[in-house]
């Protein structure tokens, strides 16, 4: 029988910086994960450091603190959103504060304008058409993205809203191989559509597994690997945020972010320490072990 001699893989692995310059000023920027939890914090504080401006950023379906911090940090010129909140904890001052003040431009959608604009962008479709029944709802009669039209079989007025087609998205999961095979260890929530609608994806992944490994248990690869341009290993990278499978959300890091004055807050925990370690030693490993203990 013929052997036929496939060609070698190529490593897609980087660095947070390398990530992070991968983010042009203005670019349109998603981030996945939903709520406290599996939030890719790491690469947003990176981001941050490297002083990103004019992003025009799309929230995840109920986003919490990755979006509050670009905001308050001065890198968000434009934000979809569905939900920005910390959930028990209260509003996303940052998010709340900048809205009022109009320092923002704010798209106001639904969870289906998120996920169908996704789905749209991972098609290639300029926009989607919405089931019967949104026209009762009120975010069609006060956001101007959602438009009318016709339905060119049935003659029935329609609900319309834009494809969402990020030029970079950005995630966090448990596991990934070098080659962008990820691995969720719980919901996957639209991480999957984001790296199906985005240009470029990157994955930030508490471990970097073997490729045998992906290959022995193929089901539970969450997202495959030809749709991830860069793999970056930040064990405890969605910190102070959960990541499923792996630990729990730090709540009084969160209640603690909250309180603070964003200025302080972002020189004593994005600007202040020299990397990713330096902020982790921030909280001690005795601390940090717990979060695994508590899921």
């Amino acid at each position: 029988m013929e052997v036929i001699d496939t060609p070698k893989r190529a490593s897609k692995v980087g660095t947070l910086a390398q990530a992070a310059a991968l983010i042009a000023d203005g670019s349109t920027l998603a981030f996945g994960g939903i709520h406290s939890h599996n939030g890719p914090m790491a690469l947003i504080r990176e981001i941050v450091r490297r002083g990103a401006k004019g992003l025009k950023l799309i929230a995840n379906v109920s986003a919490g603190m990755p979006a509050d911090l670009l905001v308050g940090a001065g890198c968000v010129d434009t934000l979809t959103v569905c939900y920005v909140g910390l959930e028990h904890l209260g509003m996303a001052p940052r998010y709340r504060k900048a809205a009022e003040e109009k320092r923002i431009k704010v798209i106001d959608g639904d969870e289906i304008y998120y996920v169908l604009g996704l789905k749209a962008g991972a098609l290639g479709l300029p926009f989607v058409p919405y089931p019967p029944g949104h026209e009762a709802r009120d975010n069609p009669k006060y956001e101007p993205t959602y438009k009318r039209t016709t339905d060119p079989y049935s003659g029935r007025d329609i609900i319309v809203s834009p494809a969402i087609a990020p030029d970079v998205g950005i995630i966090h999961a448990a596991k990934c191989d070098p080659y962008g095979n990820v691995v969720h260890l719980g919901s996957v929530v639209a991480d999957d559509l984001i790296a199906k609608a985005s240009r470029r994806t990157i994955v930030t992944t508490e471990e970097i597994v073997t490729l045998e490994s992906i290959q022995a248990d193929p089901k539970r690869t969450s997202i495959p690997g030809h749709y991830i341009d860069m793999v970056v290993k930040v064990p405890y990278g969605a910190h102070p945020l959960s990541c499923h499978g792996v630990y729990n959300h730090d709540e009084p890091a969160l209640i603690d972010y909250r309180d603070a004055d964003i200025d302080a807050y972002l020189r004593d925990f994005v600007f202040g320490p020299r990397d990713h370690f330096a902020y982790l030693e921030k909280f001690g490993i005795e601390r940090l072990l717990h979060l695994r203990e508590s899921i």
